[in-house]
């Protein structure tokens, strides 16, 4: 339970912390200055994502104090000496949450988002993930929770797209991680695709499918503002039922199955029954967090063995910001609509709790930093 908010009344950067599970100051700290190599990004506005709740919770390892927020674009405030980004103070910008070494197998291979580095059993101790396993004593700035972020040399930042405003350029992160779904999931032209969880990853990824070619795209969930939603961003059908009634509706409808499920519920039951539900030889892509500790248990034969699925887990959003920056500056879907809620840095205790109590009409809560 988030509990109170102290505000340090120094001059300098305004910050979000959790010093410990189930607590949050606001605090002033100095102001970064970047070294060799670096950036510094001043935050325009950064999106509430249920990975930082669950951090605030203790449910995701022990990285207090944390300045949390791993959604969030802004514009360059500073240029450190010998950055070779080839950005200017003012542009403006994304940055993705995962610093890669470049060095490893995995970063080598283009797939930083298992860079070695941030494997705990090769390297025990701090993270790679900026707003989620860098503490703060760790690396200053590492979550954007905050008005400023020092962006280190090995900092991956893509320029936002000429025409395409901040307000909207904000879903950049979680459009990257559908965009990510969607490309494991081999989603292709006339692909059959259902999605599990109508939240702001699984609309996106309906407008992902969409823009890769798939004829049709089936949205489950219950709450009909999001099945609404799920409509306009390519959705040609929604469905609400659950569990085995679920699995027999798609496949009925899909003579079979469908091509490719993907679970964005964050919930081992769904996980489960988008592994029911495709066709033989079809693909799951898991795209939603479940929790430490959560187990999928599966009939092995009758589920997996006879049936060659794929199964596909999909983690972050590594080669999905080019075009999920491009699909927002296109304008196809009404993306500004998700983001349902703003508010100010210093609300995070009310924002959060219009989260956590699933507020109606919520869709998407952002946290906009003073300006000054």
């Amino acid at each position: 339970m988030v509990r109170e908010v102290v505000v340090r009344e120094d001059e300098g950067a305004l910050q979000v912390v959790f010093p410990a599970r189930g607590q949050v100051t606001l605090e002033r700290t100095p102001a970064p200055v970047p070294g060799r190599g670096e950036l510094v990004v001043r935050i325009s506005s950064v999106g509430i994502c249920a990975t930082d709740l669950h951090l605030l919770d203790g449910h995701i390892g022990d990285p207090f104090p944390l300045v949390p927020g791993h959604e969030f674009v802004g514009v360059v405030d500073a240029v450190g000496p010998e950055d070779d980004r080839g950005l200017n103070t003012g542009d403006p910008v994304a940055v993705e949450m995962l610093v890669p070494c470049g060095r490893c197998d995995r970063c080598r291979e283009g797939r930083h988002n298992l860079c070695e580095l941030d494997d705990h059993a090769l390297h025990p101790g701090a993270g790679r993930q900026m707003g989620v396993n860098i503490p703060r004593t760790a690396a200053p700035y590492s979550g954007g929770y905050a008005t400023h972020l020092l962006v280190p040399r090995a900092g991956v930042v893509h320029r936002v797209p000429d025409g395409l405003d901040l307000e909207t350029a904000v879903l950049a992160e979680p459009l990257a991680v559908a965009v990510r779904a969607v490309e494991r999931g081999r989603v292709g032209l006339g692909d059959r695709v259902v999605i599990i969880g109508p939240g702001p990853i699984g609309l996106l990824a309906a407008a992902a499918a969409s823009a890769a070619g798939a004829a049709e795209i089936v949205v489950v969930g219950g709450r009909q503002e999001r099945r609404a939603l799920a409509r306009a961003f390519g959705a040609t059908a929604t469905v609400t039922e659950r569990g085995a009634a679920l699995v027999a509706n798609l496949r009925a409808r899909f003579g079979g199955g469908p091509d490719v499920v993907i679970e964005a519920a964050g919930a081992v039951e769904a996980q489960a029954t988008a592994v029911q539900a495709v066709r033989r030889g079809g693909r799951v892509v898991l795209a939603g967090a479940c929790g430490s500790g959560s187990v999928l248990a599966l009939a092995s034969d009758d589920m997996l063995l006879t049936r060659e699925i794929d199964i596909l887990p999909s983690f972050l959003a590594v080669g999905g910001y080019e075009r999920s920056l491009g699909l927002l500056a296109q304008g196809r879907f009404p993306f500004a609509s998700l983001i349902t809620h703003v508010y100010p840095l210093s609300d995070v205790e009310k924002a959060f709790a219009a989260v956590r109590a699933r507020t109606e009409g919520l869709t998407k809560a952002v946290l906009v930093p003073p300006a000054a």
